[in-house]
C-alpha cells in the first residue's frame, strides 16, 4: 500500500498545477466512493470542527512554534510555549494530529508537516481569520435565511444571511467600514486573492496599445489599495499612458504610493468621472460582488464615459456550464450569503454584459487558474471601431 501511494505522489509531483488539481479531485472522488454510510455522515457533520480547531491552534501559536522548530516537540515544551493547561493541550494536539494538521512522531510528541507550515504562514492566518470571523457565521445562517425567504435566489444586498449573522442593516461594505479591524482584515484578504490568480502577462497584449503618455490607458475601477496597479507598473514600465486607481474614500486613504498611478475616490454607482479618453476600464473581482441588476447599473455608469476606442475589461471567474470545481461552487455560496451576488458562467457573463449595450469582443483565460479570465467588451454600435491591441 505504501509503495503504491509513493508512486502516486511521485506522479502528481511531476505534473503542472492544472493536472495536479485534476489528480487530487479524482483521488478525492475515489476515497469518497470507498466510504460506508457512517463514514460519509461523520465526514460531513464534523467538517466544521477543523476550522474551529485551527483557530484555537493559531491563537495558541502552536502551528507557528512547530513550524519554526528544527526537531519534534513534546507536550511539556508546548505547555511552556503556550501557557495552556497540559490536559487541554494534549487533547487539542491529538485532534490536530488525527486530521493531519500536525504529525505525531511519538507518544505526546509532535512535529510540523506541510499543512502546519501553510497554517503558520501569513496567508494561512488571514484565510482562517476571514472565514472564522466573517464567512462561516453567514454560511451557518444560510439554511434558516433561505427557509424564511421561501427559497428565493438572494439578490438584495440589504437582506441576506449576513444580516441575520451580525444583526446588521447595511450591506457588507458598510459593515466593514463600521469596523476598521475587519476592514483591514478584508483588504488584506483581497490582496491575497489578487496575488493568487494574477497574470498580467496574459493581458499585456491587450494593454500594450499605442498610447500617449498624457492619455489615460487604464482605470482600475474599485481596485482596492492598488496592488494590481503596482504590479503592472513594476513589470511593464515601458507602456505609456496614465493609470488611475479608483475606490471608496475609506479604501483610497490606504492606497499604496505608486509612481505613475493616480489615486481617485469614486463610488461605482456614481457616473464614471474619467470621460471619453480612457483606453480600458478595468474591473477585477468587482462585478461578482453584485447582483445582475446592480452590475447593469455599474456598467451603464461606465458605458456613458466610454470613447470611440474604449473597452471594458472584466477580470473574473468564468465558470463552465457543468462539472464546476468545488472551490468555485463554494465561493458562489459565499457570494450568496455575503453579497446577494454570484459567480457566473460564460453564457451568463455574455448575456449580462450585452444587455447593457455592450458587445463581448474577446474572452481570454489567464492560464494560472482554470476559470479565471478576462472579458473585453466594447460599445455595440462601435463594434467595428479600431481597437488596437498590438
Amino acid at each position: 500500500m505504501e509503495e503504491a501511494l509513493d508512486r502516486i505522489k511521485a506522479l502528481i509531483d511531476g505534473v503542472d498545477d492544472a493536472l495536479r488539481e485534476k489528480c487530487i479531485e479524482s483521488l478525492q472522488a475515489f476515497i469518497i466512493s470507498l466510504e460506508k454510510p457512517d463514514d460519509t455522515l461523520e465526514r460531513i457533520v464534523r467538517a466544521p470542527f477543523e476550522l474551529e480547531g485551527v483557530k484555537i491552534g493559531l491563537n495558541l501559536g502552536i502551528f507557528t512554534y512547530l513550524s519554526s522548530s528544527n526537531s519534534p516537540r513534546d507536550v511539556d515544551a508546548l505547555v511552556r510555549e503556550t501557557g495552556a493547561d497540559p490536559i487541554l493541550l494534549g487533547r487539542l494536539l491529538r485532534y490536530f494530529s488525527s486530521v493531519r494538521l500536525i504529525t505525531e512522531v511519538d507518544k505526546d510528541t509532535f512535529t510540523a508537516n506541510n499543512v502546519t507550515k501553510v497554517l503558520a504562514s501569513e496567508k494561512g492566518k488571514n484565510y482562517v481569520d476571514v472565514f472564522y470571523e466573517m464567512v462561516n457565521p453567514t454560511i451557518s445562517k444560510l439554511p434558516e435565511f433561505l427557509e424564511r425567504t421561501g427559497y428565493m435566489n438572494p439578490t438584495d444586498r440589504y437582506n441576506l444571511s449576513l444580516h441575520d449573522a451580525f444583526n446588521w442593516k447595511g450591506d457588507l461594505f458598510s459593515f466593514l467600514k463600521a469596523d476598521p479591524r475587519r476592514q483591514a482584515l478584508f483588504n488584506r484578504h483581497m490582496q491575497v486573492q489578487r496575488d493568487l490568480i494574477t497574470n498580467w502577462q496574459a493581458m499585456v497584449n491587450i494593454l500594450e496599445s499605442k498610447q500617449s503618455a498624457e492619455a489615460v490607458l487604464l482605470v482600475d475601477v474599485a481596485g482596492g489599495v492598488g496592488h494590481q496597479c503596482q504590479r503592472f507598473r513594476a513589470h511593464y514600465p515601458h507602456i505609456e499612458g496614465r493609470i488611475i486607481l479608483q475606490d471608496l474614500p475609506e479604501v483610497i486613504k490606504d492606497a499604496l504610493p505608486i509612481s505613475g498611478v493616480e489615486a481617485m475616490e469614486h463610488d461605482i454607482f456614481d457616473p464614471q468621472p474619467i470621460q471619453a479618453g480612457a483606453k480600458f476600464y478595468y474591473f477585477r473581482g468587482v462585478l461578482h460582488d453584485f447582483s445582475d441588476q446592480n452590475c447593469k447599473e455599474i456598467l451603464h455608469r461606465t458605458f456613458g464615459a466610454m470613447g470611440l476606442d474604449s473597452a471594458i475589461v472584466v477580470d473574473e471567474m468564468i465558470l463552465p456550464d457543468r462539472n464546476v470545481h468545488w472551490k468555485a461552487t463554494s465561493v458562489d455560496l459565499q457570494m450568496m450569503a455575503n453579497f446577494g451576488s454570484q459567480e457566473r458562467t460564460h453564457s451568463h457573463w455574455v448575456k449580462l454584459i450585452e444587455s447593457t449595450g455592450l458587445r463581448v469582443k474577446e474572452v481570454l483565460y489567464h492560464g494560472l487558474d482554470a476559470y479565471q479570465g478576462v472579458i473585453i467588451a466594447v460599445k455595440a454600435d462601435w463594434m467595428e471601431a479600431s481597437i488596437a491591441y498590438e
